[in-house]
């Protein structure tokens, strides 16, 4: 999650602040090298969605859906990571807005209470100076569609689930009657989310398939980049998905050294992975305002005319102090916003049981 989270900055940075690799100037081995490392945001998001489908339908799967507690549970954990970080990033992405007054960029009410609630991508639209929260929507609508799924896959119906089952019905038809349907459409991402989640019913016996899944996955790179994918976007993306998902089964169970320079190597790079992964979200959500700000303030309100034409030392040095900046502000964000979870967890089932509804 962490490098996932890294490569959507790294895209933003540079498409933000440099032209199209065939407006450069000069186009040497830094400006190749540049444009490759942060080629990969999108492909960014697809992994975000594969993962998340692992992790989240996994705690699904695991549910007992007759049993209220669980289904309690199972929502204010969800709440509770996706809503203060998502309001607080709303709000966040609207001060500096502010800060922004000639840039052409100022939402109305009824759009930042849209981003506010994860409805961004379905009946608003996104955020001008945060963009990537269109996955956001995608994300929640998935938390609430699978669970649904599973119950009446295993029969346990109720007048609770129809409810459910008709909001899900309803997402289905807005976002294929008022959203694009390109590649980031909430019905047709889903299938990446549901391969994730599926990974939980494939038995772990692919550990030396390992440099296939390798292999796998750089063919899905490379597809994607080749004119017959980027013409075929749900082909292109579902490639990745599969080629992720094998490599992400090759590694099942896989144990870290426990001794020799290897078990050090990895011990400091699970430690930082770890790191970083407990800041992705944050990361995600606010990085691309403090890229428009800096873009604001660095090239002037009309950036968009106005973007670096060449890759040099300067310019790089620049990228990582904004990339730097941005960690930073995602750091202080998930220490507020993410990591009380839990306490924010317990004082809604405090208020629920008072209710006696928990």
């Amino acid at each position: 999650r962490g490098l996932a989270a890294v490569l959507v900055l790294l895209f933003h940075i540079r498409t933000t602040l440099v032209v199209p690799y065939e407006s450069l100037d000069a186009r040497g081995w830094l400006a190749r090298a540049v444009f490759s490392i942060s080629t990969f945001g999108h492909d960014a998001v697809i992994i975000f969605f594969v993962l998340s489908g692992y992790l989240v339908g996994g705690a699904v799967l695991r549910m007992d859906m007759a049993s209220s507690r669980d289904l309690w549970d199972y929502g204010i954990d969800r709440g509770v990571r996706i809503g203060p970080v998502l309001i607080a990033a709303t709000v966040f992405a609207v001060m500096l807005q502010r800060l922004m007054p000639l840039s052409g960029c100022a939402d109305n009410g009824l759009t930042i209470l849209g981003n506010a609630l994860a409805l961004q991508n379905l009946v608003v639209r996104p955020l001008c100076n945060d963009l990537p929260l269109w996955s956001i929507s995608n994300e929640v609508a998935y938390y609430i569609v699978f669970p649904v799924l599973v119950a009446a896959a295993t029969r346990a119906f109720s007048m609770r689930l129809a409810l459910v089952l008709t909001s899900v019905v309803l997402i289905g038809l807005l976002s294929v009657s008022l959203t694009p349907l390109d590649d980031t459409n909430i019905v047709i991402d889903f299938p990446f989310w549901l391969i994730g989640a599926a990974l939980w019913l494939v038995p772990a016996r692919f550990q030396r398939l390992r440099w296939l899944a390798l292999l796998a996955l750089a063919g899905a790179l490379l597809f994607g980049r080749s004119e017959l994918g980027k013409a075929n976007f749900w082909l292109r993306d579902a490639s990745l998905a599969a080629a992720f998902s094998f490599l992400l089964v090759t590694f099942f169970n896989r144990p870290i050294p426990q001794a020799g320079i290897r078990a050090a190597v990895m011990g400091h790079a699970a430690k930082w992975s770890r790191w970083l992964a407990d800041i992705s979200f944050s990361l995600y959500v606010t990085h691309y305002p403090l890229i428009k700000l800096y873009a604001y303030v660095a090239l002037g309100s009309g950036h968009q005319a106005a973007r670096y034409t060449a890759i040099t030392s300067r310019i790089l040095l620049q990228f990582a102090g904004l990339a730097a900046v941005c960690i930073l502000v995602a750091f202080c964000f998930s220490l507020f916003f993410e990591q009380p979870r839990r306490m924010f967890k317990n004082g809604i089932v405090r208020r629920l049981q008072r209710l006696q509804v928990y």
